[in-house]
């Protein structure tokens, strides 16, 4: 059962296009593919548009291993070229596990170039003319140097996604190193979801005055906001609020639970 869930979830229509090693801009070939996998073998359609106004579509035949692909363009089917010829060419792909990609190139390519695909719902076009919607493209391209999943990776990643508060010395409101990757996660997280913003929530223990612990409060939440907006985060999508001493999460009259009121809280909105 496991090895045919693995197959159904590669199973479907994928898109994308290629990229260089050496420039962030995409090249002139944009890929569609529909393909059904069963028991290690792969057949399906592979639509390619070329610089911007070429249009071929082919018969695909192909071996998955794992998270290995190679796939091969059997037969050319319809072209807009005049001579309805093409070289076949033959593909090696790998699946990225953690961000959701199939990221490969065409055999004995020597330029440097990878083909990058993720999977989309959609009808694969079998007209003869150029797609007329490109705009994914550039945005795809962007969040993939960015280092963001693919859409639909990014959905499950969300759906997974669960939030860990930020603890803070006494009287501090310095983000510890320990703290960086978690807060990158949850900086991947929003920008991978134009719909989410985050709302960051500072808090202290009650040593102190309530005047003073607000205060703190509201400069533990703001040091969080400065990680988020050098790290490319636009300030429009955080949303500050701070509490001072008056929402704890354990007891003040310990020194642990002192430590735990000490501390920034999310949540997305």
């Amino acid at each position: 059962m496991q090895a045919m869930h693995a197959q159904t979830k590669f199973s479907g229509t994928w898109k994308g296009f290629e990229i260089s090693d050496s420039s962030n801009s995409t090249s002139n070939e944009v890929y569609f593919m529909e393909m059904v996998i069963i028991n290690g073998l792969l057949e399906g359609k592979m639509r390619v548009e070329e610089d911007h106004k070429i249009v071929k579509i082919f018969d695909i035949t192909g071996t998955k291993k794992h998270i290995d692909f190679k796939i091969n363009q059997k037969r050319l089917l319809q072209s807009s070229l005049k001579q309805k010829t093409s070289t076949l060419n033959a593909f090696s792909f790998v699946y990225n596990l953690d961000r959701g990609y199939l990221e490969g190139f065409k055999d004995g390519d020597t330029l440097n170039k990878r083909i990058i695909l993720f999977k989309s719902k959609f009808d694969l076009n079998y007209k003869l003319r150029p797609s007329k919607n490109k705009n994914w493209i550039s945005s795809l391209m962007r969040d993939y140097h960015n280092g963001l999943s693919a859409p639909m990776k990014r959905i499950e990643e969300l759906k997974n996604f669960s939030f860990e508060p930020i603890y803070f010395d006494y009287d501090k409101f310095n983000i510890k190193e320990e703290y960086h990757s978690q807060l990158n996660e949850i900086k991947k997280i929003i920008l991978s979801h134009s719909d989410l913003r985050i709302l960051v929530i500072g808090h202290t223990d009650s040593d102190g005055s309530n005047a003073y612990n607000d205060v703190l409060s509201k400069k533990r939440a703001e040091s969080i906001i400065k990680f988020f907006t050098t790290k490319g985060l636009r300030r429009d999508r955080i949303v500050i609020d701070f509490k001072g001493e008056t929402d704890p999460v354990d007891s003040n009259a310990t020194a642990e639970g002192k430590s735990k009121n000490r501390r920034v809280d999310f949540k997305f909105i």
